[in-house]
């Protein structure tokens, strides 16, 4: 009983963790894409900078790996560009050419984070930016003149959210439920779990007892 009850309680826990993303890299991140063309057309050549920033504000603590962008079209195999690292931190850039005109989903590729999702790219056309998440403010900036398109520091050296480019999309994607919360509920199953196991061991302790008395 004893045993069986541990190994439900490590299985629901390792669950939780696992079924979190990112739970174990920091939780998040978003990118961010440098100010782009007007338009976009076929067989075109494009060099697309872009950010991609752990809790929407900050370089990844760890080491981050590859990165790419992603064109996904309405049918058809994704075309992915990967992306090189520039000399900012957290900075790539990606040269992209699209084979053919139509809608694409576009969606980014961040290393040991979950892929982000950016917008809709209309080709010949404009790119529609999803709203992204709001990030996390208090986090120490390392960049100068040149910076992410989308951050700003105040007096106060808060992370704010500046417009984006107009977007068709309404909602802004979920974000992952914070590590911290995670943790409190494994927490929260194991104290129940030791409750039970204790429980259990008074009431088998009772019963012996009634029947050494019988």
């Amino acid at each position: 009983m004893k045993l069986r009850l541990v190994s439900l309680l490590g299985a629901i826990l390792v669950a939780l963790l696992v079924s979190t993303p990112g739970a174990t890299a920091g939780n998040w991140a978003t990118t961010y894409l440098d100010p782009l063309p007007d338009t976009f057309g076929t067989g075109q050549t494009y060099t697309v900078g872009y950010w991609v920033l752990q809790h929407g504000s900050h370089p990844s603590y760890g080491e981050l790996g590859a990165t790419a962008l992603v064109f996904t079209p309405g049918k058809g195999d994704p075309v992915v560009f990967p992306g090189v690292a520039l000399r900012e931190p957290a900075h790539y850039a990606a040269a992209i050419a699209l084979p053919h005109d139509g809608i694409w989903r576009v969606s980014a590729r961040q290393g040991i984070f979950s892929d982000y999702e950016i917008g809709s790219l209309t080709v010949p056309g404009r790119l529609a930016v999803t709203p992204p998440p709001a990030p996390v403010a208090g986090e120490k900036q390392p960049w100068g003149a040149i910076r992410p398109p989308v951050i700003a520091l105040d007096g106060g050296g808060a992370v704010q959210a500046q417009p984006v480019a107009p977007s068709a999309v309404a909602a802004a994607p979920e974000s992952p439920a914070p590590l911290g919360v995670v943790l409190a509920v494994a927490g929260l199953v194991v104290v129940v779990g030791a409750a039970f196991l204790v429980g259990g061991r008074r009431i088998q302790r009772r019963l012996r007892r009634r029947a050494r008395e019988r």
